[in-house]
């Protein structure tokens, strides 16, 4: 049996290398997503290691009352340099610091200003190369590489920072920074100072951390128990390795959500893949039923084909997975290259990391899979009569109606199932709750629709068949008829490009209703054209806004509205909660919230909260709330409810009036200033005007809406396109499925395409045939998946965003798109088969 099933591989080699070529790519993708989140590890350790390169002992500030760490000061600093055994310790500091673009404008990252870093202390220990030489006194910086390059800052020129009072220095650059594959930094301006000028420019005083080296034949861990016992319990203190060992945990996390991530589709891509191996083997065993006879005839039985089933798959699954591994690591290299341009991950380079779980996970899952998609038509061929031999049987498997009415019923209690799920997710109130719950019912029900497949794919073929044959004539109706002939063969085929296309449908609509609701929220709601914000130092710290900018802008004709908004941290009911309030010349003109109940009409007395927050949602117009800033607290009657946002700023979860928040938070700055440009005013008068009025208040951050929509739109193309990318692997795999079915219906049809050439069928029409028949199972399979994608689209979107009146959008040029493309890439695939079809002697109708 052995030696059968290996003469049977030399013999179908052919036919088997769709199959081979399915399983590479499904055991691939999986494959190289864990070997890329071994890399990606391996380069974080390495990125994340070299902040403490050469150091033997690190001391952190402790952890304060509000969580936030404590610096250690200057005394604890020389308590650590008396300590026996120390070579060196020095103190590094950091803090929030303004740099400011050759225009004169803040640098920012995602709002925040950049990093000002000490330079002082120990050259070996320092977590950056340099190019030039660091500050030796006052008036002299460094910059990080990236910021000079984005910039075009040269050693020599003059930058200017911003303190946090708002006045500029000046320093003249002696050199540029590089801190290699680190990412610690990325995407912010690092400006490297001596220890006391940073103090001075950031108010800090003190050390993030205390890096000690020791004397020569000093261990690590003794020194660091001795320095631990100097600076009492309050440090923390640790030995270098597991402080390098602490950062690279610190930050493989993010690896591992990437690469959790990226399974989900390596899990689709190799569920496509296993309905291709199906669909190989029952095909193959279907054309083998007289050879599978004989076999019996000789002695085999059924354990032994069986078993010789299994071991074809088995062999076929080793090598393919093997392929795979070696696959994977390509994938792998891409993955690193897709992730960091398209939605900018910023992974550190490292060279690929190949461990014994990616090898192991491959073969294991290729073998697996392969085995498990043979298994069903394994079964079937044990049931294969010696006297099969002696006959002739059709190869076409016809299914019975008792099996019919068993795949009825198992497909209604599945789609049943679904959409009672579905049902009870789109009642949910908790949004991620809803989410999760209505992906469920979407999967159960695309379950019970590829059960179903089967009953209903030959009338679909039909429908869409109908006008290509009125228009294609005969090959087109011989191709309908083919598609026709075996429903199951075609529904497994089409069920490939069904899931693939069904997820970008989905993602589509997805995303395009994000990227709608989010303008409709900027524009809708708050018909401005630049909103204003102070940048922010870090989570709890943002520059105001002087109240004499927006008077300024107020006095240029370039503009015909001006709105101020404030916001602050308190409390609704002793909840914590952000309060905000907009002046009341622009509240009601420029700022109009649209209400989910009651009004947005405000008072001395009353308060609109946010309908989209946990926080609120138990709140009801005519409600009484308590609302405290600061130390004052003040009872409010709910006068409305509705998704609450202003541009700038991140959460609101209550709006009072101006003047309410004035005695509850005392008078103060803006924190938002919202414009918009007068009629007439082209955007880059505004614009000028703007940036005229902006010159005196550097530590104002200017955004456009059309900046913000525009952004929007990219960063959505992006994730688009990202999603498009990881699932045309499943599509990919779904194409080679589709012609390796048309490769063995070649052969399954060598007399029938002989007997159609003897009739008058050209060599031409026959090729058309299997081309066309390709065709409309790209078209079936991409137009089901796609409604399942019209349907459970939407339905994510308004669970998911509900509470802010999501606008559904379809894109259906995009759609119609995948329709197109799913057609032509399906006929391409059919091109060698019919190639070969056409090959077919005349003289192949007689045996």
């Amino acid at each position: 049996m052995l030696r059968t099933v290996l003469a049977g591989l030399r013999a179908h080699t052919r036919r088997l290398v769709a199959t081979l070529i399915a399983v590479v790519l499904g055991v691939g993708f999986v494959a190289g997503t864990l070997i890329f989140g071994d890399t990606a590890r391996a380069g974080f350790y390495d990125t994340f290691a070299r902040l403490a390169q050469n150091v033997d002992v690190a001391v952190l500030a402790p952890t304060g009352s509000g969580g936030q760490p404590e610096l250690l000061t200057d005394a604890q600093l020389a308590a650590v340099r008396a300590v026996p055994g120390v070579a060196g310790a020095d103190g590094r500091s950091s803090g929030p610091l303004a740099l400011l673009d050759p225009a004169g404008r803040p640098i920012t990252n995602f709002s925040r200003v950049g990093v000002g870093l000490s330079t002082d202390g120990d050259p070996r220990t320092r977590p950056f190369d340099i190019d030039g030489r660091v500050p030796a006194g006052p008036g002299e910086a460094v910059l990080d590489t990236e910021t000079a390059s984005h910039q075009r800052y040269h050693t020599g020129d003059t930058v200017v920072v911003v303190d946090a009072a708002g006045a500029r220095h000046s320093y003249t650059l002696v050199g540029l920074i590089d801190f290699g594959v680190s990412k610690t930094y990325s995407g912010s301006t690092v400006v490297g100072l001596p220890a006391a000028e940073l103090a001075a420019l950031t108010g800090v005083r003190g050390y993030d951390e205390i890096t000690v080296t020791a004397a020569g034949g000093v261990a690590q861990d003794v020194l660091a128990g001795q320095v631990q016992a100097a600076l009492g319990s309050g440090p923390r203190v640790s030995t270098g390795d597991q402080r390098r060992t602490d950062l690279a945990d610190e930050a493989t996390s993010v690896a591992t959500e990437f690469t959790s991530a990226l399974l989900v589709f390596g899990v689709i891509s190799l569920v496509v893949a296993a309905f291709v191996i199906y669909n190989t083997f029952a095909i193959l065993l279907a054309q083998r039923i007289r050879e599978t006879a004989l076999l019996r005839c000789l002695g085999a039985t059924r354990r032994q084909v069986f078993t010789a089933t299994l071991a074809e798959a088995a062999l076929i699954g080793t090598v393919g997975a093997a392929g795979g591994i070696l696959f994977g690591i390509g994938v792998a290299y891409a993955l690193f290259g897709l992730l960091n341009d398209a939605v900018h991950a910023n992974l550190p380079a490292h060279a690929v990391v190949v461990g014994t779980g990616p090898v192991l996970a491959g073969l294991g899952i290729g073998l697996g899979v392969t085995v498990v998609a043979a298994l069903l038509p394994a079964l079937r061929a044990t049931r294969t009569s010696p006297l099969a031999a002696l006959r002739e049987l059709p190869t076409a498997v016809v299914t019975g109606r008792v099996r019919r009415i068993v795949r009825a019923v198992a497909a209604l209690l599945a789609v049943g199932a679904g959409i009672a799920v579905t049902v009870v997710g789109s009642g949910t109130s908790d949004s991620q709750a809803a989410t999760f719950t209505i992906v469920a019912g979407g999967v159960l029900a695309f379950l019970g629709a590829l059960i179903a497949a089967p009953l209903y794919i030959g009338a679909v073929t039909a429908a869409v068949g109908r006008p290509v044959a009125a228009v294609l004539g005969t090959p087109a109706k011989v191709a309908v008829a083919n598609a026709r002939r075996n429903p199951g063969r075609t529904a497994t085929t089409t069920a490939t490009l069904m899931i693939g296309i069904g997820l970008i449908a989905l993602c589509s609509v997805l995303l395009g209703s994000l990227q709608a609701t989010a303008e409709d929220q900027l524009v809708g709601h708050y018909p401005v054209d630049y909103a204003m914000a102070g940048v922010r130092y870090d989570n709890d710290h943002q520059a105001a806004i002087p109240a004499a900018f927006a008077q300024q802008l107020r006095a240029r004709p370039e503009f015909s509205g001006v709105a101020q908004a404030r916001e602050g941290s308190g409390q609704l009911d002793g909840a914590r909660a952000v309060i905000a309030a907009v002046d009341p010349s622009a509240y009601g003109t420029l700022i109009t919230p649209a209400t989910a109940s009651g009004t947005h009409a405000l008072d001395a007395g009353t308060v609109v909260v946010s309908s989209a927050n946990r926080v609120t949602q138990h709140l009801r117009v005519g409600d009484s709330v308590t609302v405290t800033v600061g130390p004052r607290t003040q009872t409010l009657t709910v006068a409305g409810t509705a998704p609450l946002a202003i541009p700038g700023i991140e959460q609101i979860d209550a709006l009072v009036s101006w003047d309410r928040f004035t005695d509850l938070a005392g008078p103060g700055d803006d924190t938002v200033v919202l414009a918009k440009a007068a009629p007439q005013v082209s955007a880059t008068s505004s614009r000028d005007a703007l940036d005229q009025v902006a010159t005196s208040y550097p530590l104002l951050e200017i955004s456009s809406i059309a900046d913000l929509t525009s952004d929007l739109a990219t960063q959505i193309n992006a994730l688009l396109a990202l999603f498009g990318g990881l699932l045309g692997t499943a599509v990919l795999i779904a194409l080679f499925g589709i012609a390796n079915t048309l490769s063995l219906s070649v052969v399954e049809r060598t007399r029938e395409s002989a007997t159609m050439r003897a009739i008058g069928l050209t060599r031409a029409q026959l090729r058309a045939t299997l081309l066309i028949e390709a065709l409309l199972m790209g078209v079936v399979g991409a137009v089901i998946g796609i409604g399942f994608g019209l349907v459970y689209g939407p339905l994510i979107v308004r669970a998911q965003f509900g509470a802010v009146g999501p606008i559904v959008v379809v894109p259906w040029g995009w759609l119609a798109g995948l329709v197109a493309l799913a057609a032509a890439a399906a006929a391409a695939a059919a091109v060698l088969p019919a190639r070969r079809a056409a090959k077919a002697s005349i003289g192949g109708v007689w045996p």
